[in-house]
């Protein structure tokens, strides 16, 4: 990972449900005593001071709830007894039905160049935060308090918004070729979440010209939403654009219902993954939806384009995303990854799922969940249209083809043989989960080591996963 780089994942949650994430961990169930087991006193450097993350939103615009934070987490209705906040089906009472997960979060590593850990990743936030609202100084990635205060938030807008904005400003613009009038016969009022797009960074603050995509009806350079300015969702990318897009390009907004935020790593002392370095990671986040007639309507999607800021190259880094599923009753779920599709998975042992614990099961034959890590970071740079490795179904850690009989498969990556050289982006390279209770080096990270080595597909004794025991 570079400095100056940016890495770009997208995954999605299918409920058989299914979600659409960067994966590598499952995990199981919710807090961690604040004394775990071998956390290691740390020193503790000069830090921004922010104030933790607070706001929280909803992913509910198809057949799916879905619970964000702006802290690195999601999925779970945090507070004095936790809850989980994945419900699928949805239900016209919020959160009256069965969830599917409870909790899940980003997390990053990877080594500089003096072999120091740098790292940021979230579980519960019951042990604190990796993660804080904001963008960062892109020369030495710090952060103001005030900015962490100013990003405490979300944006929320819709395609549609964006399509009627273009309607309005092109009326606008002719209006003797068009009447208003007739096209907006209530008027029209630009969306709240237009007007305080944070499309440009703080110059004065050290952050990047521009944050979140936007297009730029009058090419001034300058968004403007009353000259026609709107947040970009794409409209005039084709296939072919898409497939040469370069890596520094903006990521535009995706989905049928779009939440964008921004966060960091940088607000304060990790205190979540028990004194991890910080990266100096910018994240510009989405969470969006499509509304179907097919199974997508069951489906959440997440995107993180990740820049390092810091003034530190990264080498050996992981990017992944620890996923606790507490599919309905929590006592009774297994896990799984499916090598060929690149993706990871919790079901019920039998076919009736009973409430438990205070929350409701699905019942008799009960769904699955599972998680799909279809684009993934770029791989590294190298002129070449790489092919992939060759399939090899004895590779048991899911380190495995990116392409069958000349075939794609797209959960494990994309962008090989396809006659663009360094477009290749990494599906699933790793599956690991852990257990709550048990032994030792299969249970709850307690160190920062132990969050990396999970990210590599390691156990917490530093032996790696193995096929049988």
């Amino acid at each position: 990972m570079k400095s100056k780089m940016r890495a770009t994942a997208t995954h999605a949650i299918l409920a058989g449900f299914m979600v659409a994430t960067a994966l590598p961990s499952f995990g199981r169930q919710p807090d961690r005593p604040a004394g775990s087991p071998g956390m290691t006193p740390v020193a503790r450097p000069k830090a921004a001071g922010c104030v933790p993350a607070s706001q929280r939103t909803e992913l509910a615009y198809n057949n799916v709830r879905a619970i964000i934070e702006n802290g690195g987490n999601m999925w779970q209705r945090r507070g004095g007894n936790s809850l989980p906040g994945y419900e699928v089906p949805k239900t016209d009472t919020p959160f009256s039905g069965p969830s599917s997960i409870f909790a899940g979060g980003l997390w990053m590593g990877g080594m500089s160049s003096d072999n120091q850990l740098k790292l940021a990743a979230v579980l519960f936030r019951a042990q604190g935060n990796d993660f804080w609202p904001g963008p960062l100084n892109n020369t030495n990635a710090s952060v103001l308090p005030a900015t962490c205060l100013k990003y405490d938030r979300f944006w929320t807008t819709t395609r549609t918004q964006a399509e009627t904005h273009i309607l309005w400003a092109q009326c606008a613009a002719d209006p003797d070729n068009c009447n208003m009038a007739e096209l907006f016969p209530d008027g029209y009022s630009v969306p709240a979440d237009f007007m305080s797009w944070p499309a440009e960074g703080d110059l004065d603050q050290g952050q990047d010209l521009y944050l979140a995509p936007f297009f730029d009806s009058d090419f001034d350079g300058v968004y403007d939403p009353l000259a026609g300015d709107y947040p970009d969702y794409g409209f005039d990318e084709t296939v072919e654009q898409c497939k040469t897009r370069q890596r520094e390009d903006p990521v535009n907004l995706f989905g049928d219902h779009n939440i964008f935020w921004i966060f960091n790593d940088k607000g304060d002392i990790h205190t979540e993954s028990f004194g991890g370095e910080p990266i100096g990671l910018e994240v510009r986040a989405q969470a969006f939806a499509f509304s179907s007639n097919n199974e997508v309507n069951n489906m959440t999607f997440y995107n993180f384009t990740v820049i390092n800021q810091g003034e530190q190259r990264l080498e050996q880094t992981y990017f992944g995303h620890f996923v606790d599923p507490d599919l309905g009753c929590a006592n009774d779920d297994f896990v799984g990854c499916d090598v060929q599709r690149g993706f990871g998975f919790a079901y019920n042992w039998d076919e009736n799922d009973e409430d438990c614990n205070g929350v409701k099961g699905y019942g008799v034959q009960p769904p699955a969940i599972g998680v799909d890590f279809f684009e993934g970071p770029y791989q590294d740079a190298d002129g070449i249209d790489n092919p992939g490795p060759q399939n090899n179904l004895e590779n048991l850690d899911c380190l495995v083809a990116l392409q069958q009989g000349g075939i794609p498969y797209k959960g494990l990556g994309i962008g090989y043989g396809d006659g663009f050289p360094d477009n290749e982006r990494f599906g699933m390279r790793a599956f690991l989960f852990w257990n709550r209770e048990g032994a030792f080096a299969v249970t709850d990270p307690s160190a920062q080591g132990h969050f990396y080595n999970y990210l590599k597909g390691i156990w917490k004794n530093g032996v790696e996963m193995s096929y049988g025991g």
